[in-house]
């Protein structure tokens, strides 16, 4: 075995063994976290049941513990998702853009309806190459993350077109934009976030690693007449 096929075998084994890791940490992460926070969230709970029979004004305690209880639920939960999609990457299918989009929003609906939110979508959606999992996560954050800074009442639209060859997905909202500082920042590359603490959250992050899987870019841009439009591009075969 000449120098270079043996470099190219030692850089094979190396990265099978770090994808192994990751599947592990990855699966040890969602266990041995959510168990323990699991426990925690009954505990609290029961606590808050006390406290409304014998100290109603310290409940606002408790159901913000359970607030923050739930972040890390999610946090957990995404850490495990991009940690698997990239220990163990998926082959692309044809998928109905319609379908991740739905799902998307079925697991967001209680907090739509909460916020009174509209959410408008085309008439029709496309069919792309993609991975279906991967693809209902990337609107399910990006949906939330309009919830959040949408303003007290969010307005949504959903959209796409065909561009250069690509298809184009894109989710505006109606809240104050991001400001000019923090844009180049919003899709910081998911391995380098230790060098970017300022960026709040994982979800762009995310967004942008599931894009970049399979195949596309994403990114961010203000509209003139208010607010600002996140969006991803697919290759459209």
């Amino acid at each position: 075995m000449n120098p270079e096929t043996r470099s190219s075998a030692a850089i094979e084994k190396e990265n099978a063994r770090l994808r192994g890791d990751l599947l592990t940490v990855a699966k040890r992460v969602t266990h041995d976290l959510r168990t323990p926070l699991g426990g925690i969230v009954n505990s609290i709970e029961a606590v808050r049941e006390v406290l409304t029979l014998h100290d109603p004004s310290a409940v606002p305690l408790a159901d913000s513990l359970l607030r923050s209880a739930d972040e890390m639920t999610q946090i957990i939960k995404q850490l495990s998702f991009i940690a698997r999609a990239t220990a163990i990457p998926l082959p692309k299918i044809k998928v109905h853009m319609v379908e991740p989009v739905f799902v998307a929003m079925q697991r967001l609906e209680s907090r739509v309806l909460k916020r009174q939110a509209q959410v408008r979508e085309p008439a029709s959606w496309p069919v792309v190459a993609g991975v279906p999992t991967w693809l209902e996560m990337i609107w399910w954050q990006l949906l939330q993350n309009a919830l959040e800074h949408g303003g007290p009442a969010p307005c949504m639209e959903l959209g796409w077109e065909s561009y250069n060859g690509w298809l184009r997905f894109w989710l505006r909202d109606n809240g104050p934009g991001v400001p000019d500082a923090l844009c180049e920042k919003l899709f910081k590359e998911f391995h380098m976030l230790h060098d970017a603490p300022d960026v709040p959250g994982l979800g762009l992050a995310i967004v942008q690693r599931l894009v970049e899987l399979q195949g596309g870019t994403c990114g961010y841009e203000r509209v003139a007449a208010g607010g600002g439009r996140f969006f991803f591009m697919l290759p459209a075969d």
